[in-house]
């Protein structure tokens, strides 16, 4: 996930988190460090997060396994 470096201050560098499962010793202040050192994880698949998606992050928060979305609590409830 490609972030500004408020963002990645904010969310404490959440777009290097894979690194974390990696190894759960690593500060993520140290997280940006790993991944330019270790070759295998300098290509992952990225997203953003811009200051404007944010509002959309709360929007949704469960996955819906049968239609492979996230989806509103709401949506859920009348499911």
């Amino acid at each position: 996930m490609r972030m500004n470096r408020i963002m990645q201050w904010f969310t404490r560098n959440i777009g290097y988190h894979h690194i974390h499962h990696l190894n759960v010793r690593i500060p993520f202040y140290r997280l940006p460090e790993v991944m330019a050192a270790i070759p295998e994880l300098q290509s992952p698949l990225t997203t953003t997060l811009a200051s404007r998606d944010i509002a959309d992050c709360f929007r949704y928060a469960l996955w819906d396994e049968d239609n492979q979305r996230m989806v509103s609590y709401r949506e859920a409830r009348q499911q």
